[in-house]
């Protein structure tokens, strides 16, 4: 009988991990329906095919990681300013702005900002899309006595903020809004 009654308990405690597998699959196929998507790297079906990447500052981490996201949508980056599609980025700038200091002085809370303004244009210099901002915020906390720590912790994040506001462009770059004047564009690609 004491033999039966562990058989029983290892039969339903197959059938709950079953229950809790069919569970968990049909949760991911609901989200994965719906459009959900994991934080990361989304791939990007962008309507430029060559584009010109102008920058005040070509050779900063932005710039290089931005030319690595619009080649791996797909697009090639050119250095020529008559391609048919010239993205300028106008501004960069990282700014930290102290909100709020703890307990004498130990640790003090900072508003992270990342943000870029950028706009597209054609060859022909005609607008395609015009000057507009993205940026990213993050608060951050620093404590006296961990400040190595905290500084890489603050250049982990500005890494992560940089990443999101590329992520934003590309999205923007995608926009249908973009597509259609490019149709319209007398530039050749």
């Amino acid at each position: 009988m004491n033999h039966v009654t562990r058989y029983g308990k290892c039969e339903l405690s197959v059938k709950r991990v079953h229950r809790n597998l069919f569970l968990w699959g049909l949760l991911f196929s609901l989200l994965t329906a719906c459009g959900f998507q994991f934080r990361g790297h989304c791939v990007f079906s962008l309507p430029i095919q060559t584009l010109s990447l102008e920058s005040k500052q070509p050779d900063n981490s932005f710039s290089k990681a931005l030319k690595q996201a619009l080649e791996a949508a797909g697009v090639h980056v050119s250095s020529n300013t008559t391609a048919p599609v010239r993205l300028q980025i106008l501004s960069q700038q990282f700014t930290r702005t102290m909100t709020s200091l703890g307990n004498a002085g130990q640790t003090t809370t900072y508003l992270l900002t990342y943000a870029i303004s950028f706009q597209v244009i054609d060859c022909h210099h005609h607008v395609l899309l015009a000057p507009q901002p993205i940026q990213a915020t993050r608060t951050f906390s620093m404590t006296s006595n961990q400040l190595l720590g905290d500084l890489n912790t603050e250049n982990d994040l500005s890494d992560r903020m940089q990443q999101d506001v590329i992520q934003q462009l590309l999205i923007r770059l995608a926009s249908k809004k973009l597509h259609q004047q490019l149709r319209y564009s007398t530039c050749s690609p």
